[in-house]
């Protein structure tokens, strides 16, 4: 059992004495336990000794030189020396081997051997703590994740260093021992650095950051904070040494990163001051004002303090039948993530503007709240604009539907882009259909010849011609003539998406034309009555008048004669100038292009 007492002692008058005060102490016989020597101390386990008591005669310390053996078999077993005399040299080496108490025999008693026990055992469980506590600090200090080491404060140079040390500058523990602190940093910076340390005095000390050379070259910075501590009696600095050559080349990048960011932003301002179109962002839950560029407040006319105290400026402004619409937008875009809406304001001049603002919601992070961020532009001359081209559309759109002719687009599969109101209620008509857009232009109600013909003519726009043809179709009224203009439609690349079709009545002007070609006929042929029918009696005319003149030659007939030459002549003059100008008339136009016959 425990409390067990091993006497190592070969004199047996001191045995009975030691023995009378253990009984004393009330300690039994099977609780203790003698042999002669250290040697045959070691043979009894560890697990049954509580107590050692070793006897070192005076003037003799061979136990003394046992005691590592002793101890290295008893480790937590406290020892006692106990001697003859007062040889202060054996008690100090008794003591500096481990003993935890010396006594001398003839200067205590059972008390005081009781109090001696007591502190014996007290002072080797003290020992034992703080052998725990320094081989525990030690596995921290060896362990320890970050760089550590322990530096003489007088010559500089490296008593120890830890594992972590070691692995980071790549030099063994035996090479850091003949290395001081100069061999591990750049030549230029070992003046400062001696600088910074000289006359520092101070317990904590942070020594900021600096560079340090690996055993390849390689330098890196760190930081370095260090404490003022003893070791091996020697005063010495404990140093804790950061990497931070990651960190300050992240902070490098994050500084150019920040300027750049900084120069961009700068940038943006510019461009976002110098646009003409208002953007703005606002919380989502109190509509505050978070941002607004030079032209919010232009759009406004109202100074951004006006503005930014007065989260519903906005919405005081609106025209009263369209806060609806805004009111409407604002649920819009937290429902579904955005919105447009077009709307009307009073600004501060008293007009009526008309305002479009397209707007985003946006989610927050980091705790940051959700905001809405939009664009708002002052369309009111563009709504003018608009307005106007509408009223001309349908002003265009009435004039084309309250036309006669037939008008319409197909794209180039034939199905209908735009067709005019006639066009529909001619195949209403004939069909018993309304034609609409998409609806294919050439259905059943036609016969396969004309859709054939058709198609080809289709083609022949759609390949790029524009024409004109002439249809006659027979109706319950008579002879109808129809003119289809065919063109093709270009995109703005200049590709032909579609054709262009109207279809005018010409049957009145086709009348007219066959009824000037019949004239025209007339006129051609009373020409070629004068020059071939009439020319002739003339002639004969004029040479009878030549006879007449030699054969009876009287003053009264010869003036007859003369008077009837010269009509003559005259009439022949008047019949040239009349064939003249027949021959001069163009008769070309006056003819009619080939027909086609509607089918």
């Amino acid at each position: 059992m425990k409390n067990r007492i091993l006497f190592i002692q070969d004199d047996e008058v001191k045995d009975v004495l030691l023995l009378k005060y253990l009984a004393d102490l009330n300690y039994s016989s099977d609780q203790i336990r003698k042999c002669a020597t250290i040697t045959q101390a070691i043979e009894f386990s560890p697990e049954d000794i509580d107590l050692i008591m070793l006897y070192v005669p005076a003037n003799d310390s061979a136990n003394i030189t046992g005691m590592p053996a002793l101890k290295r078999q008893f480790i937590s077993v406290p020892v006692i020396i106990l001697t003859d005399g007062d040889d202060i040299d054996i008690q100090i080496r008794a003591i500096n081997e481990g003993a935890q108490e010396v006594m001398v025999y003839g200067a205590f008693d059972s008390a005081k051997l009781k109090t001696s026990i007591t502190l014996a055992k007290t002072r080797k469980c003290y020992s034992l703590r703080m052998k725990s506590a320094l081989e525990e600090y030690q596995r921290h200090f060896d362990n320890g994740p970050i760089p550590m080491c322990i530096v003489d404060s007088k010559t500089m140079k490296f008593l120890v260093v830890n594992n972590a040390a070691v692995q980071k500058y790549g030099y063994s523990k035996e090479e850091f021992t003949d290395m001081s602190i100069s061999d591990i940093r750049p030549a230029e910076d070992i003046g400062p650095m001696m600088e910074l340390i000289k006359g520092k005095k101070e317990e904590y000390l942070d020594a900021g950051y600096w560079r340090h050379l690996k055993k390849n070259g390689e330098v890196f910075y760190v930081h370095i904070y260090s404490h003022a501590i003893v070791f091996d009696n020697t005063p010495a600095r404990l140093s804790f040494i950061v990497d931070v050559h990651e960190k300050l080349q992240a902070d490098k990048q994050n500084k150019e990163l920040n300027a750049l960011i900084k120069e961009q932003k700068e940038q943006l301002d510019e461009i976002l001051y110098s646009i003409n179109d208002a953007i703005w962002s606002r919380r989502a839950d109190t509509n505050e004002l978070i941002y607004a560029n030079n032209a919010y407040h232009k759009l406004y006319d109202y100074t951004p303090e006006n503005i930014e105290t007065d989260n519903d400026f906005v919405l005081d402004r609106i025209y009263p039948e369209d806060r609806e619409i805004l009111l409407g937008g604002m649920r819009d875009v937290r429902a579904e993530g955005k919105t447009e809406i077009v709307y009307r304001f009073y600004h501060k001049d008293g007009s009526l503007r008309t305002l479009k603002a397209t707007a985003i919601y946006k989610k927050g992070i980091n705790g940051k709240p959700d905001t809405v961020d939009g664009i708002t532009t002052d369309i009111s001359k563009e709504k003018e604009l608009y307005d106007a081209i509408r009223n001309s559309e349908h002003k265009l759109l009435s004039t084309i539907n309250n036309t006669k002719d037939l008008i319409w687009t197909v794209d180039t599969n034939l199905r209908i882009i735009f067709c005019n109101k006639p066009y529909q209620d001619h195949f209403y008509k004939i069909a018993g259909v309304v034609l609409e857009e998409g609806d294919y232009a050439l259905g059943n109600w036609h016969s396969e010849a004309f859709i054939t013909k058709r198609k080809k003519e289709y083609e022949r726009a759609l390949n790029g011609e524009s024409f004109t043809t002439v249809i006659e179709e027979k109706t319950k009224d008579g002879i109808q003539y129809n003119e289809i203009s065919s063109n093709p439609v270009f995109d703005h690349h200049g590709k032909i998406i579609g054709v262009n079709c109207i279809v005018r009545d010409v049957t009145e002007q086709r009348m007219q034309l066959l009824k000037i070609q019949r004239q025209n006929d007339m006129l051609k042929e009373i020409a070629w009555i004068q020059s071939h029918k009439v020319r002739g009696p003339v002639a004969s005319i004029l040479g009878l008048i030549s006879l007449v003149k030699h054969e009876q030659e009287t003053p009264h007939n010869t003036e007859i004669i003369e008077m009837l030459r010269n009509a003559t002549n005259e009439l022949d003059t008047i019949i040239r100038e009349v064939v003249a100008k027949t021959n001069d008339i163009d008769y070309s136009y006056t003819y009619l292009p080939s027909v086609k016959t509607g089918q």
